[in-house]
C-alpha cells in the first residue's frame, strides 16, 4: 500500500510539473515569434540616429535606447535610400561630373525630413566628425539649408578620402622644371599634392595668385609634371568693379573627396558669383584622363 500510495503521488507531481512546463514553453515561443517580428520589421532608430531596441517581457513593454557607432550610423536608410551629398548645407549633385548648381531644400515638402539624418563632415581635406543635419529657418519661399554639418557632409560612411592630401606654399620639382614660367609669373602659389585615383602616382592641384595682375587660377598637373588642365580662374575685371576687397580663387576653392563613392576623389572647385549660392564644379581624374567641366571663368559681375 505504502508503495502505491508513493507512485501516486510521484505521477501527481510530475503531471503537474508538465503542465507548468507546457505553459512557460508557450511564453518563451510566444516572446520568440515577437521578436522575430520585430527583427524582420525594420529597426527602429530615433532623431539623434540611435537604434531603439524594445523588449517584450510578459506583458510589460521595455524600450531602451543604444547609442550606434559612426559606422552604423548609416541607419539614416530608415529613411532614405539615397546617397546625399551637401555642401555647405545645399543639396549637390553629384551624378554627374560637371558645373551644378546647389539646391535648397523645399520645407513644404513631405519629402524634406529625408535629409534630416546623420552626415559624414568633411573640412580642409580631411574628416571632421559625424552630426545630425537640422532644417534651418526658412530664407525666402519656405527654402531652407540643412545646419549642423561639415562644409561637404556625406549621408553614408564610407573612406571619401581615401589618400591623404598635402598642402605645401611652393611648386613641386618635378612641375617648376616643366613650367619654368609660373614662378615667375605668380607670386603666390599654393599644391595639393594627392593620388586621385589611387594608382600610386600623386597629381598636383595648383593654385596660383598673382597679386599685381590681380589674376588667379586652379590647375590640375600630372605627376610627371605636365599640364593636365586649367580648372577654374579669375581676372581683376571680373571682381574689381564690385568690391573694394582683393579677391583671388585660394584653398578654400578647392575640395577633393570621394563624393559618388566609387574609390575615387572627385577635385570640386566652388564657383563665385556676384550673388546667390556658388556653384560648383566636379572633376575626375582617373586613368590619366579628366573629366568634367575646365577653363571656367569666375566672375563677381552682375549678369
Amino acid at each position: 500500500m505504502l508503495i502505491i500510495a508513493v507512485l501516486i503521488v510521484g505521477n501527481a507531481i510530475l503531471i503537474y510539473y508538465m503542465m507548468n512546463l507546457s505553459e512557460y514553453t508557450d511564453v518563451a515561443q510566444n516572446v520568440a515569434e515577437q521578436g522575430n517580428t520585430v527583427l524582420q520589421n525594420k529597426v527602429p532608430v530615433d532623431t539623434l540616429g540611435n537604434i531603439l531596441t524594445t523588449a517584450i517581457i510578459g506583458n510589460t513593454t521595455n524600450t531602451t535606447n543604444t547609442t550606434i557607432d559612426a559606422v552604423d550610423a548609416s541607419s539614416r536608410k530608415v529613411v532614405n535610400e539615397n546617397l546625399i551629398v551637401l555642401y555647405n548645407g545645399l543639396i549637390l549633385d553629384t551624378t554627374k561630373m560637371d558645373q551644378v548648381e546647389l539646391k535648397y531644400i523645399d520645407n513644404s515638402s513631405m519629402d524634406k525630413d529625408k535629409f534630416v539624418v546623420t552626415y559624414y563632415n568633411y573640412e580642409n581635406f580631411a574628416f571632421k566628425d559625424h552630426t545630425l543635419g537640422l532644417l534651418t529657418n526658412s530664407n525666402y519661399e519656405n527654402l531652407v539649408k540643412i545646419g549642423n554639418v561639415g562644409k561637404v557632409a556625406i549621408s553614408e560612411n564610407y573612406q571619401a578620402i581615401t589618400n591623404m592630401p598635402e598642402v605645401k606654399s611652393s611648386l613641386p620639382v618635378v612641375v617648376s622644371e616643366n613650367n619654368s614660367k609660373l614662378t615667375e609669373d605668380y607670386d603666390t602659389i599654393k599644391t595639393i599634392i594627392v593620388d586621385l585615383d589611387q594608382n600610386g602616382t600623386e597629381e598636383y592641384v595648383v593654385i596660383l595668385a598673382n597679386k599685381n595682375t590681380g589674376y588667379s587660377k586652379i590647375s590640375l598637373y600630372a605627376s610627371t609634371g605636365k599640364l593636365i588642365n586649367d580648372l577654374a580662374y579669375i581676372e581683376k575685371s571680373k571682381w574689381n568693379q564690385t568690391t573694394n576687397a582683393e579677391y583671388y580663387l585660394s584653398l578654400d576653392n578647392v575640395n577633393i573627396l570621394d563624393v559618388d563613392n566609387d574609390g575615387v576623389m572627385e577635385i570640386l572647385i566652388e564657383i563665385p558669383k556676384y550673388e546667390g549660392e556658388p556653384s560648383v564644379s566636379i572633376l575626375k581624374y582617373k586613368n590619366s584622363e579628366l573629366t568634367g567641366k575646365t577653363n571656367i571663368e569666375c566672375s563677381l559681375l552682375p549678369n
